[in-house]
């Protein structure tokens, strides 16, 4: 199972657009999604409601530990449609920080629970507009994070604190998700969009999602009529961004550096590898790491293989090796391995193991 969480201080970016228009995507191309609701504001429940009575039964009882209200996961998910469930949230989620600020793995609550969730292809973590104990949760259980950053002069305000929550956990955890940028409320009408979603570019490089979710009236019908875009509307460009997205998620799912075992004469156990970036606007592509000493040489370029992919294989030995790829000057994570790890330059390198 892949745990999402969309996370953004910022109000307004399309947090919860993103969070139920992806899942319902990804429950049509027919996998098994849950969507949790970890906004105390219940906008995601309100979203993909039934019928207009409040719940009583929210994530709050899977993550309490006061036994009068303690449930079970499975108890307190709600269907929606066909492979498409949410945990929903209410007010009361708000109390739990307090109630369990004794714990030493208070952060961790969510994890644990999910831990015991294996139904499900994905998981969705919609958090709170803040960076406080809920989102430390979410991001603590999260494989991947993609920040949805809307069209407004202020987007990226804010970004860096919860870049540097992400880089506290993978500290306090060992472990880092990977992180992608999501551009929202896009009109391409306007030039300043266009300004915007540069500079958005420009901040995130490869870690930008090609997709673009665009302005669209249909995203708030939906909303209004309690079900996802998808459902409302199929046909409208809110309901074709997101099925774009969730193709583009689940192509990089897809995607590990391949490697398989060298039969050669020698009988050396080493293995081929082959690593793959998509980057169709680039002129040359360099894999460097610990296997290469970093260098950037004639040996270490990629091959530019069809529909913008680059491709290289090397043979290596069993082991761990960091590496990353340097595209036109640039450095570059591998965004289709989530494998990742802080370095000592504030920066992450992407891990293979061998």
């Amino acid at each position: 199972m892949k745990a999402i969480a969309i996370a953004n201080q910022k109000g307004g970016c399309g947090k919860t657009t993103t969070t139920i228009n992806l899942g319902a995507a990804l429950a049509k191309n027919g996998k098994r999604v849950i969507v949790i609701d970890l906004d105390p504001q219940a906008h995601a429940s309100f979203a993909l409601r039934k019928d207009d009575r409040s719940l009583d039964i929210s994530a709050y009882n899977v993550l309490t530990e006061k036994p009068e209200k303690k449930r079970s996961f499975e108890s307190c998910i709600v269907h929606i449609s066909p492979g498409f469930d949410i945990l929903p949230s209410n007010a009361q989620l708000s109390t739990l920080e307090q109630e369990l600020i004794t714990r030493e793995d208070a952060v961790s609550v969510l994890r644990k629970a999910l831990s015991s969730c294996h139904s499900y292809d994905y998981t969705l973590i919609d958090c709170p507009p803040s960076l406080g104990f809920l989102t430390f949760n979410a991001l603590r259980a999260a494989d991947w994070v993609i920040i949805p950053i809307d069209m407004s002069p202020f987007t990226l305000v804010g970004v860096g604190k919860l870049l540097g929550m992400i880089d506290l956990v993978e500290k306090k955890t060992g472990r880092a998700p990977q992180v992608s940028a999501l551009a929202t409320l896009f009109d391409k009408r306007t030039k300043y969009s266009q300004s915007i979603l540069d500079e958005i570019g420009s901040f995130f490089g490869d870690g930008l999602f090609q997709t673009v979710i665009r302005h669209n009236v249909a995203l708030k019908r939906a909303v209004s009529e309690g079900t996802s875009v998808i459902s409302f509307d199929p046909t409208s460009n809110g309901a074709r961004d997101h099925m774009m997205l969730a193709d583009e998620i689940m192509r990089c799912e897809q995607y590990v550096p391949v490697s398989k075992q060298n039969e050669s004469e020698s009988g050396n156990d080493a293995k081929e590898v082959t690593f793959i970036i998509e980057a169709p606007e680039a002129s040359e592509i360099y894999l460097v790491g610990e296997f290469n000493d970093w260098v950037a040489d004639e040996g270490s370029r990629l091959q530019h293989a069809e529909n913008g992919f680059w491709e290289k294989r090397m043979e290596l030995p069993p082991g761990t090796y960091r590496y990353k790829f340097l595209v036109d000057g640039e450095w570059s994570i591998d965004h289709r391995n989530q494998n990742v790890e802080s370095n000592e330059f504030g920066s992450f390198d992407s891990i293979i193991r061998i």
